[in-house]
């Protein structure tokens, strides 16, 4: 693929193009049918990690600009490899350099690219956080900066940041608001008030459609809900939709094992198949040792106990080295059948 083929024009009038598209308020929504599909087909591809490298030996300035441009739809894509990438490659050519008036690109560019960034780009980015005073200019900074630094920040830091952001940002920075401070080791606060604002937060990006950060809720949710079968099943949907099928195989054994609570056995064997043919297509071990220790439990359950030993059997043939939780489950599997087999 050449480096930008949005308009057929030179590189500069292509970039330039680009660059009109993602710094758009809300280039994904509100763009042509057109524009959408040269940002998809930019962002999914290789011709952004092109524009960044050829904008970082022209205008680095630029390449801050599409990586900043870009961020909200990385995030509402789950592209954090590619985000990752074009991020390490910025930051390879600015060094310890934030450039003026892009601050905030800086900032975004060093929160996808952290994992490799040095510790004095970290500390740049974290001043740029410090210095400010209203709320960011890209919506999506804000919980990337939670997620990536919040839990390294003091609880002062976390709460200024949060407030003026509650107080001053559109209607997608307050969600992500409730999303942070509900979310699990992000802020101190108790359970209740917790999972208030995480199904505040699931609602308000619900009406804004943001299915990414309504997966990211109810991800919270699950960790501290009661409720856990309906946020369970949206979430499978969710991931589903979002093309995350390691993450709904996961998921389906999650909600098969509610289901083996309320002995609700038709079904839960229905979400075991159903995760194990995921799990197996994306060749997730994980995944396929979970769905068979399930599918052994649900047999079980049902007093057919030869077919919960096949399933034990298929699953100890094939079941990594390296998966010593799922060995260890299985065996406790084998020993409850052993049992039940003893009283049969």
């Amino acid at each position: 693929m050449s480096d930008v083929e949005f308009r057929g024009g030179g590189y500069d009038e292509d970039l330039s193009y680009l660059i009109d598209l993602v710094e758009h308020p809300d280039p994904l929504r509100t763009a042509t049918s057109s524009a959408r599909a040269a940002v998809r087909t930019a962002a999914e591809g290789d011709q952004v990690v092109a524009a960044i490298e050829r904008a970082c030996e022209s205008d680095p300035r630029m390449a801050l600009r599409l990586v900043a441009g870009l961020s909200s739809y990385w995030w509402s894509r789950g592209l954090q490899d590619e985000a990752a990438a074009a991020a390490e490659r910025v930051l390879g050519m600015l060094g310890r350099t934030v450039p003026a008036g892009l601050e905030e690109e800086y900032l975004l560019t060093v929160l996808h690219g952290a994992s490799s960034a040095e510790q004095e780009q970290l500390e740049l980015a974290q001043q740029v956080v410090l210095d400010g005073a209203g709320p960011f200019k890209y919506p999506v900074t804000v919980l990337l900066w939670a997620l990536v630094f919040g839990p390294f920040e003091s609880a002062a830091v976390v709460a200024d940041v949060l407030a003026r952001h509650e107080r001053d940002g559109d209607a997608w920075t307050r969600a992500a608001v409730e999303l942070i401070k509900g979310y699990p080791g992000l802020v101190d606060i108790a359970p209740a008030e917790a999972e208030q604002s995480l199904r505040i937060a699931l609602a308000r990006f619900r009406m804004l459609e943001d299915r990414w950060a309504m997966f990211l809720a109810l991800t919270g949710l699950r960790q501290i809900a009661t409720d856990l079968l309906p946020i369970t099943t949206e979430a499978v949907d969710l991931a589903s939709e979002l093309g995350l099928e390691e993450e709904a195989g996961l998921l389906l054994c999650e909600r098969a094992e509610l289901h083996l609570r309320t002995a609700t056995l038709d079904q839960a064997r229905a979400d075991f198949t159903e995760a194990l043919s995921l799990a197996t297509t994306t060749d997730n071990a994980e995944a396929v040792a979970a769905a068979q220790i399930g599918l052994a439990r649900t047999a079980r359950h049902a007093g057919n106990l030869v077919c919960a030993r096949e399933h034990l059997a298929q699953l100890l043939a094939t079941c990594p080295d390296d998966l010593p939780d799922a060995r260890e489950e299985a065996a406790h599997e084998l020993e409850a059948i052993c049992a039940a087999e003893a009283t049969a």
